[in-house]
């Protein structure tokens, strides 16, 4: 997942999100993915859209990671599979700014995810830490970093902790108070 070069002053921004099986990204999976779609520069949210995945080898899984994901065969029922997400995804991101708390972690999963289906992301080739972003706004002392502590610290109601569209929506209104109060 290269991304591409495109003009981002309007181009809008996608908030995402995903809980997993695990933390490596070619070994674990993607159990459901969170997207909220912001305009620029106002950050009026265009769609909020989640999924679930249904996993292919939860045997591999880390029992840790599947617990703080609320993973459960029952909730996960009418779950899709990997390439039906993705190609869902694909058409929502096209031509977006791919953001996420902690980003990395989430371009990982999602690179593994391009690979294994073929289906391609057309982000923009730069990503917007939503973290980071924050650490160079406010300075925040370590004991706060975490998307529910930094949400606590600029009030912001963070419900549903580790579910994709909540987490998701946190880090969007994190950037937008911070790009709103901070500038």
């Amino acid at each position: 997942m290269k991304g591409k070069e495109f003009y981002t002053s309007n181009s809008p921004i996608s908030f995402i999100d995903l809980e997993m099986t695990g933390l490596e990204g070619f070994k674990h999976e993607i159990v459901e993915i969170g997207l909220v779609k912001a305009s620029q520069p106002d950050l009026s949210i265009i769609e909020k859209w989640e999924i679930k995945v249904r996993p292919e080898s939860v045997l591999l899984a880390d029992p840790d990671s599947l617990k703080i994901s609320g993973y459960d065969i029952e909730k996960w029922k009418d779950a899709v599979k990997l390439s039906d997400a993705m190609r869902t995804l694909s058409e929502k991101v096209k031509d977006t700014i791919l953001a996420g708390f902690n980003v990395a972690t989430d371009y990982a999963f999602l690179d593994a995810a391009v690979t294994k289906t073929g289906i391609p992301l057309d982000f923009h080739k730069r990503v917007l830490d939503v973290n980071s972003y924050a650490v160079a706004k406010l300075g925040y002392e370590w004991h706060e970093v975490g998307l529910g502590g930094l949400s606590k610290r600029l009030d912001i109601v963070h419900e549903n902790h580790h579910t994709a569209l909540a987490d998701a929506t946190a880090c969007y209104k994190i950037y937008r108070k911070l790009r709103k109060d901070f500038t």
